[in-house]
């Protein structure tokens, strides 16, 4: 809710005229009508709330933005003390704009900095236009609440400020403030200096038309040729607050970035530099090639992404590997490239030169989509597993769709054996596995509810996630793990699973078997199910109920549960 609030906040008021109108219970006062440079000027006020937000944003007379901020109110009071630069040039001389706004109210106040812009002998004069947005230094004073026990004011914990503008050292983050084109919450960066730059103006004004994010739109060739993408991190953190996301593209690789995903710093110096490569050149076939070692089973496609977030600060750079919440990445495919791969097997793999780790996602119309909680590379790559002991059998295609995406695996490195028994509690981490690719499994499940798993068990964890999905729930409080899971067992646990997929409708209307009177009273609805949606089918005419799956037949099972079509 908090989050809500602060987006609306500053969509009304960041570079909007301050509506003049205002809730009695909402209040701004300043500490003065005149501030000296070198010196300060305190904001405070009351709120209808007793922890609401107040937005605060003050224009300079060049009619940039001076200082904005998202503060919270600590008992109905909000205060900020803000120092003002000893620099003219950061501080020009002039009439002060500070607009507050909470809760649907806004009201405004003035101050002005007295004395003559006059930069002194020697040095040029600069135009109104041509002067830089200043970002004072705001040091938080606690709202005056009474500490118990104490004379003086306690500290309300208010958040670090979010300010914009453009940076106090040209030096530290050369990026012009209007850098770029923004056309309704869409971004063309300007290229200059071989690196494509956004202004915090420009992204200011991409803000106001956002709905939830803004998508910055890099050139076609850009991705190909790896150059880098900068803002100022101020930038990033007024998106935070306004819990708008950033989606990076260039026609054919998409990035999507939830508000919050990248690590922020308060310091209006930093920038934020992201590098998009897409080109598969020797560099990228010596990292994939070293990920995936001798394995034969795996080939490359050619399609490789690398991304590099990094803060930089001077000649101090630091690199963001972990996000905070995971992105969204979509990468389009060309027809020649979809041709000329085994869809059915291909997946996407983080590869960093030393492994490769198969990273679930889906195929759809030509395009890749995947979520990422980490950034470095990634690569398109076909998985094509021979068993010996599957070549022709009936339920090749299955077990290959299956080890491709990596659920299952063979007794050995060479042999599958497709006709061995299967026990419960194998099937279950299996079935298991798949669902949680649907991120449907919860974060945290109670421990396993049955007697006979030990909570140190290779299946533990599934089992555990199966009875509180209501997948496999056992016999009078026992798992039965080691016991051979049943046909009609399985088709139980295959319906109550295919909840969490996107399955089509049914294929054909309930089958009669022959042996229909073998069905457990508890199954023969799942049975019938399992039938009409193509999960399972008996021999023709008879079902089964009660003999073994096999591990072939397991495979087609959970094929049919995955397969829909889409996922990698």
């Amino acid at each position: 809710m908090k989050k809500v609030v602060a987006a609306i906040m500053v969509l009304l008021f960041l570079y909007s005229p301050a509506a003049v109108f205002a809730a009695n219970s909402f209040t701004l006062h300043l500490s003065g009508k005149a501030a000296e440079r070198g010196g300060s000027i305190t904001l405070s006020g009351t709120t209808a709330g007793p922890g609401d937000q107040v937005v605060v944003k003050i224009v300079s007379p060049a009619g940039t933005v001076f200082y904005i901020d998202v503060l919270k109110a600590v008992d109905g009071a909000y205060a900020q003390r803000l120092s003002i630069p000893a620099s003219q040039l950061l501080a020009p001389s002039g009439s002060y704009n500070v607009v507050a706004g909470s809760g649907g109210a806004a009201l405004t106040q003035e101050f002005t900095i007295q004395g003559e812009d006059n930069p002194g002998p020697g040095t040029p004069t600069a135009a109104p236009t041509a002067t830089p947005s200043a970002v004072p230094t705001a040091t938080p004073t606690p709202t005056p609440t009474p500490a118990p026990d104490s004379g003086t004011p306690s500290n309300p914990g208010t958040s670090q400020p979010v300010r914009t503008g453009s940076p106090a050292s040209s030096a530290a983050s050369p990026i012009p403030a209007g850098a770029g084109e923004a056309s309704n919450a869409r971004i063309k960066p300007e290229l200059i200096k071989g690196s494509y730059l956004i202004g915090a103006d420009t992204l200011a004004q991409a803000m106001q038309q956002a709905a939830g994010q803004i998508t910055i739109e890099l050139p076609a060739t850009a991705g190909e040729a790896g150059v880098a993408l900068e803002l100022p991190q101020q930038s990033l953190n007024l998106l935070n607050a306004g819990n708008t996301g950033l989606v990076l593209t260039d026609g054919v690789r998409t990035i999507s970035f939830p508000a919050g995903a990248m690590k922020t710093s308060d310091d209006n110096q930093t920038r934020l530099r992201i590098v998009l490569n897409a080109s598969w050149n020797k560099e990228a076939q010596s990292l994939v090639g070293g990920s995936v070692r001798s394995d034969a089973a795996y080939a490359s496609t050619g399609v490789l992404l690398s991304l590099v977030i990094q803060m930089v600060n001077g000649s101090n750079v630091t690199e963001i590997h972990q996000l905070a919440q995971p992105a969204e990445v979509s990468l389009r495919l060309t027809p020649e490239q979809i041709t000329s791969m085994k869809t059915e097997l291909a997946g996407i793999y983080y590869v960093d030169g030393n492994s490769a780790e198969y990273v679930p996602g889906t195929l759809t119309a030509g395009t890749v989509a995947f979520k990422a909680t980490h950034f470095s590379a990634y690569a398109l790559l076909v998985y094509d597993k021979n068993f010996a002991d599957m070549t022709g059998h009936w339920a090749e295609a299955a077990v290959k769709s299956l080890a491709a995406k990596h659920l299952v695996n063979g007794v050995d490195a060479a042999h599958y054996e497709p006709a061995r028994g299967i026990t419960r509690a194998e099937f279950a981490a299996l079935l298991m596995r798949a669902v949680e690719r649907t991120g449907n499994v919860p974060a945290e499940v109670a421990a396993a509810p049955f007697a006979d798993v030990p909570s140190n068990a290779y299946y533990a964890k599934q089992a555990a996630e199966a009875a509180a999905m209501d997948i496999m729930n056992g016999y009078d409080g026992a798992f039965r793990p080691s016991e051979r899971i049943t046909r009609e067992e399985a088709a139980v646990a295959l319906v109550n699973a295919s909840r969490y997929f996107k399955l089509g409708a049914g294929v054909q209307a309930g089958k009669a078997y022959t042996d229909a009177r073998e069905i457990a009273s508890w199954a023969a609805a799942s049975v019938a199910e399992a039938g009409a949606s193509g999960l399972m089918q008996g021999d023709g005419t008879a079902f089964q109920p009660k003999k073994q799956v096999t591990r072939a037949e397991v495979a087609v099972m959970v094929g049919r549960l995955v397969q829909t079509g889409s996922s990698l």
